[in-house]
C-alpha cells in the first residue's frame, strides 16, 4: 500500500505543512497512528500489508497573509467576532497540547507570520536531510517563544542551530531560488482541494484529511485493506 502525507509524520521525512495552531496536534495524533499501524502491519495474520510512505510538499492554509505579518488580535477578531471576556479559541488547543507533552504560548506572538519562506527553507532543507529537524524547530520557535517564522533573521537562525551555514541560509532567503518550485508544489495541492492539514493519500485514491484520532485511522486502513484485497481476488 502506498502511503503519502502532506505533512511530517513520525519520524521519517515528511515536509511539515504550515507551521500554525492545531496542525502541531494533527502530527501528535498522528504519531500515536504510526505507532499502531506498525503494531498493524507486524502482527497482521489475515492481510498481507506493506506500507511504503512517501514526502509530500508544504501546504499554506494561509497564503493571504501579507509579508510582514498581521495582527493577530485583528485576524482573531475578523475569525470569531468579538471575544471580549469570551472564552479563548485557543483555550482548547493549549489543553490538548499539554496532554501530549507540547507547549503552547500564543501570547508570546502578536502578527501572524507569512509561511512562504519557511516553506522555501523546508523546500531547501531536502538538501541536508533537515526537513524533519527544521520543522520541529519551526513549531518550537513560533507555538512556543512566539517568535516571528516569516523573518529571515529568525529563519537563519534556526536554520543554523541545525548545523545550515547562516550566511547561506540568508542569501537563500533574501533570493528568489525555491520560489517557483514551492508555490508550485502549494498550488497543485490547491488544485486537488486540500483543505485540512495533515492530509494523507493512499494508493492515489483514498483520502484522509487532517489530524485524526489513531482509532479513525485504524478503521480507515482496514476498510482500505479489505478493499485492495478484493480487487486483487477479483483480477
Amino acid at each position: 500500500t502506498y502511503f503519502e502525507t502532506i505533512g511530517r509524520i513520525n519520524k521519517t521525512s515528511f515536509l511539515r505543512n504550515d507551521p500554525r495552531d492545531k496542525e502541531k496536534i494533527g502530527k501528535e495524533i498522528s504519531e500515536k497512528y504510526f505507532d499502531i499501524l506498525g503494531y498493524m502491519i507486524e502482527n497482521s495474520k489475515s492481510v498481507n500489508a506493506l506500507f511504503h510512505t512517501h514526502s509530500a510538499p508544504g501546504y499554506e492554509l494561509h497564503p493571504e497573509i501579507p509579508e510582514n505579518g498581521y495582527d493577530k488580535k485583528l485576524y482573531m477578531k475578523q475569525k470569531f467576532g468579538d471575544q471580549t471576556g469570551n472564552f479563548s479559541p485557543y483555550k482548547q488547543i493549549e489543553e490538548l497540547g499539554k496532554g501530549l507533552g507540547f507547549e503552547f504560548n500564543f501570547s508570546k506572538s502578536e502578527r501572524i507570520p507569512n509561511t512562504f519562506r519557511a516553506h522555501r527553507l523546508l523546500w531547501k532543507a531536502r538538501e541536508f536531510d533537515l526537513q524533519n529537524e527544521l520543522s520541529e524547530a519551526l513549531f518550537e520557535a513560533y507555538f512556543t517563544e512566539g517568535k516571528d517564522i516569516g523573518s529571515i533573521d529568525i529563519l537563519s537562525e534556526i536554520a543554523s542551530n541545525l548545523g545550515m551555514n547562516k550566511e547561506k541560509t540568508i542569501k537563500f532567503l533574501e533570493s528568489k531560488e525555491g520560489s517557483k518550485e514551492t508555490a508550485d508544489e502549494e498550488m497543485n495541492f490547491i488544485e486537488k482541494s486540500i483543505g485540512a492539514v495533515p492530509t494523507y493519500f493512499i494508493n492515489d485514491k483514498y483520502i484522509i484529511q487532517g489530524g485524526q484520532e489513531p482509532s479513525t485511522f485504524v478503521s480507515f486502513l482496514n476498510k482500505i485493506l479489505i478493499k485492495e484485497k478484493e480487487n486483487e481476488a477479483s483480477r
